[in-house]
């Protein structure tokens, strides 16, 4: 028997730990990747719900849906403009509040 603890392996034969690793990550973020037409299509169904749920409950209550919202967007845009302002961190900040449009 060979000392060698890699003697009989083969990349890709499911010994090569690190390759798959980082194959896996560069899948989950490419599954995870959002972009703008995904933040529009997440804003428009926050505006959508919010429409329904003033017109079937409560116009109150639709403006607590909405303001819900706006709220989470402005504490990310807060925390992006942290390190300064830029149309980048509005984007980001957008991005965080809405892409999970991608996903209806």
């Amino acid at each position: 028997m060979s000392e060698d603890p890699d003697f009989g392996t083969v990349p890709g034969d499911g010994h090569d730990a690190h390759a798959r690793a980082a194959a896996d990550e560069a899948a989950e973020r490419a599954a995870l990747r959002a972009d703008l037409p995904d933040a529009h299509f997440g804003l428009a169904a926050a505006i959508i719900l919010s429409a329904l749920v003033g017109a079937f409950v409560a116009p109150l209550y639709g403006l607590l849906v909405a303001a819900a919202f706006a709220a989470i967007f402005l504490l990310t845009l807060g925390v992006q403009c942290l390190a300064g302002f830029t149309w980048q961190s509005v984007r980001r900040a957008y991005l965080v509040t809405f892409a999970w449009g991608r996903w209806l």
